[in-house]
């Protein structure tokens, strides 16, 4: 076989490489989980935060983005030949040829003009100076008796792979110019949010103990979108503006119409206990079941949340899951509930026609946690590809919130 198969699922030559097939994807995934000096420093530290430590000196020294770019991508070659040591690499002229022709074709799909030969020189610099102070301090050893000036704080410690895989996109992103995107699904998990990220079309997912430190996490998504009421009603006539019935009338499995309920008041999740929750959903005639009490702590985090900062007032959107995923399956109900083998099996396969890699990333997630991961990554795909409400024209509370669920709007 004369190819190797990337992340990307791209059949690549290293020898006779096709610049048409080097994706900044592929180079920034195998990177991330490629550890240098052959896996015998103290802990995991891969080639890309290598990489990255190389382009925040460069920046730090005033040295031009061409040469910080340079930095960033001067080990690229590796994603697709992986990091020989030194003293081996000494030994294998093939493989210096071939190493030294697919970098510089990787330099030249993204470095136009060519790196001068002082910018080169630069580059290698750097990269001798930050490789001195990894062994330092990674190993507590020397690799000369020099020691090379570092003007930068450098980061040596143990990430996860897919935040320096985020990281090492994001900075070439903001050195070549191109846009980021940051979209956000939120589902609520055993008392936390739970967030799952799409971020350069890579999924993260991460906990947060109340909304606000969510958002402020997440200050610059292009959008959140959250399976939790918002826009409350405070009467029976306000109540009739809310998207429930509208949304059960969506979906066109029966089975899955359940999941949907009315929602409580807005006084009712204020309430100091229980009994005053239904003493309330009596008075105020709210028909409410008890699945409804049963998310009052999160619905009120919202609400609150969004009381007390307006700036994001219509700007986190609610949504919901079994919505989001008729949307996503082209129109048509989902037969099997989330909850069984055969639902994960299909909403796997529904989201996998839109983000990459799908099962490897539910493989590194907790097994008691898929449901909702999967449940928030198709919020976070809905985010992604656009939107429209349910109904068309949604009615604000008496706080101005719009009362609406939002799904893909193909």
């Amino acid at each position: 076989m004369s190819y190797i198969t990337t992340y990307l699922k791209k059949h690549f030559d290293p020898v006779n490489a096709d610049i048409n097939d080097i994706e900044i994807a592929d180079i920034a995934h195998a990177l991330s989980l490629l550890c240098r000096a052959n896996g015998h420093f103290v802990h995991f530290y891969s080639v890309a935060q290598h990489c990255l430590n190389c382009a925040k000196e460069a920046k730090m020294r005033g040295y031009s983005k061409r040469v910080q770019l340079g930095c960033l991508l001067h080990d690229a070659s590796e994603a697709y030949l992986s990091d020989v040591t030194r003293p081996i690499k000494a030994q294998l002229p093939k493989y210096l040829e071939v190493e030294e022709k697919l970098q510089n074709t990787i330099f030249d799909k993204w470095l136009t003009p060519a790196l001068t030969d002082e910018e080169r020189k630069l580059v290698f610099e750097i990269d001798d100076a930050v490789l001195y102070h990894e062994f330092l301090n990674l190993m507590d050893e020397k690799t000369s008796d020099e020691e090379p000036n570092i003007v930068a704080e450098l980061e040596y410690d143990f990430c996860d792979f897919s935040e320096i895989e985020n990281k090492f996109i994001s900075k070439f992103n903001l050195l070549t110019g191109i846009k980021e995107n940051r979209f956000v699904g939120v589902d609520w998990l055993k008392g936390k949010w739970l967030a799952v990220e799409l971020h350069n079309n890579i999924v993260h997912y991460d906990t947060f103990d109340n909304i606000e430190l969510l958002c402020e996490h997440y200050e610059n998504a292009d959008v959140i979108l959250i399976d939790a009421p918002i826009g409350l009603p405070e009467n029976s006539a306000e109540a009739e503006n809310r998207p429930d019935q509208s949304a059960r009338d969506y979906l066109k499995v029966k089975n899955r119409k359940s999941s949907i309920f009315n929602v409580p008041f807005r006084q009712m999740i204020y309430a100091e206990n229980k009994e005053e929750f239904w003493t309330l959903n009596k008075k105020l005639s709210a028909k409410v079941s008890s699945q409804s009490f049963g998310i009052i702590k999160c619905i009120k985090d919202v609400d609150e949340f969004l009381s007390l900062n307006p700036e994001w007032k219509n700007r986190l959107l609610e949504s919901h899951p079994e919505c989001a995923f008729q949307a996503l399956n082209n129109g048509q109900g989902l037969e099997f509930s989330k909850h069984s083998d055969e639902g994960i099996e299909l909403r796997t396969q529904i989201l996998s026609k839109y983000v990459r890699n799908v099962k490897d990333f539910l493989r590194m997630t907790p097994r008691n946690a898929r449901e909702d991961i999967l449940d928030a990554l198709a919020l976070a795909v809905t985010a992604k590809l656009g939107f429209k409400s349910i109904p068309a024209d949604p009615k604000e509370d008496s706080r101005g919130l719009k009362m609406q669920i939002v799904v893909a709007d193909f």
